[in-house]
């Protein structure tokens, strides 16, 4: 398989285990014209990340797609810690391997508890799924 450029602005990070694991991922975010933060959050699909069907597997871009709206989230509230509380997901289009990956979130309403977020997902420019979903904000952890 051949090197995936990584489109500019995203940059490779190690924030948890599990999407380290997966990835690693690699993030952007993006000021939007109402002011708004987006996040974005990508990663090159490698043999890993294949399904039986020789496509990339749905349970990644179901990952993908719930890092960037929570990391939208969370970025929209102050770096506000966050969990998913609900999500729906409609698959577009397959993945495809040696391509980039990447999801983007969208803030359309921000309350004291909670965010509703739409995403979107690309392979390439494919549009590949689309989601929206409430995240809930959490105390951000005690100082000791």
């Amino acid at each position: 398989m051949s090197e995936v450029i990584i489109p500019e602005g995203f940059v490779e990070a190690r924030y948890a285990p599990f999407s380290t694991h997966v990835g690693p991922f690699h993030y952007k975010r993006e000021t939007n014209e109402d002011g708004s933060v987006s996040g974005w959050v990508g990663l090159p699909l490698k043999d890993h990340h294949i399904g039986g069907n020789q496509r990339g597997h749905g349970g990644l871009l179901l990952t993908l797609l719930d890092e960037a709206m929570g990391m939208t989230a969370a970025i929209n509230k102050d770096e506000a810690p966050v969990v998913t509380l609900s999500m729906q997901t409609s698959f577009l289009a397959a993945t495809l391997p040696g391509e980039f990956l990447m999801a983007v979130g969208k803030a359309t309403k921000i309350t004291n508890s909670v965010a509703f977020i739409e995403g979107q997902a690309w392979c390439g420019d494919t549009l590949v799924g689309t989601a929206n979903g409430v995240w809930k904000f959490l105390n951000k952890p005690k100082q000791s």
